[in-house]
């Protein structure tokens, strides 16, 4: 027997094991907590890095309608505009007529050989050589931007993002891209030839072939 003024030893023990299993189930809601709050932050992380590229891709494709790329589409614009419709009209035409790829390929090469090249009273042929590869030249920085104009590795596909969103990206030039090169895909290669930039519209060109525009 131990005195009155004495705890009980069961009794001390059972307050010690309160205290412990008290003491480590606060340590496991800490634990979970920090979890929670790491996730969360990467969370946070994740949306904010997908913000930024959006709108950095966004930004590309402001700053095409601006500027030299905007000057140099305007141009090739209104050299278009100013084929009469019924010369368009007899060339759409004459275009679904032909079955081949290669065939329509060449007609189309023919057509902006005869009509687009030559230019108008405000821009002459080199003007016009310029602006295409202008143009060209922009869709290769944006789309390397946004990681689709090839030459990425699989871990830089796969855990490294491109600084521009590739969805956005595809979204506003997967269209134009395809255009452009039907068009000048024979303007461009002289125009490699003349300047010796073999480059030139090469990360476009898979960009419009890839999956992410339809290959």
């Amino acid at each position: 027997m131990t005195s009155a003024s004495e705890p009980e030893p069961e009794a001390g023990r059972g307050f010690l094991d309160w205290l412990n299993a008290r003491n480590g189930l606060w340590s496991a809601m800490q634990a979970i907590a920090l979890i929670v709050a790491g996730g969360w932050a990467i969370i946070l992380l994740g949306i904010d890095d997908h913000n930024r590229r959006v709108d950095l891709a966004m930004g590309q494709a402001a700053g095409f309608v601006e500027g030299r790329p905007g000057d140099a589409r305007r141009l090739l614009d209104r050299l278009w505009y100013r084929i009469p419709a019924e010369v368009m009209e007899l060339f759409r035409a004459a275009l679904a007529r032909l079955p081949a790829e290669e065939a329509r390929n060449q007609a189309i090469r023919k057509f902006v050989g005869d009509y687009i090249l030559p230019g108008d009273e405000q821009a002459d042929p080199v003007d016009v050589q310029l602006a295409i590869a202008d143009v060209a030249a922009q869709l290769d920085l944006i789309v390397t931007c946004a990681g689709t104009g090839g030459g990425r590795s699989w871990f830089e596909d796969h855990f490294l993002p491109p600084r521009c969103h590739r969805a956005t990206t595809e979204v506003y030039f997967c269209g134009y891209t395809k255009s452009f090169h039907t068009l000048y895909g024979g303007v461009l290669e002289d125009i490699r030839r003349t300047t010796g930039n073999r480059a030139l519209g090469s990360a476009s060109l898979d960009f419009a072939k890839g999956q992410g525009c339809g290959g």
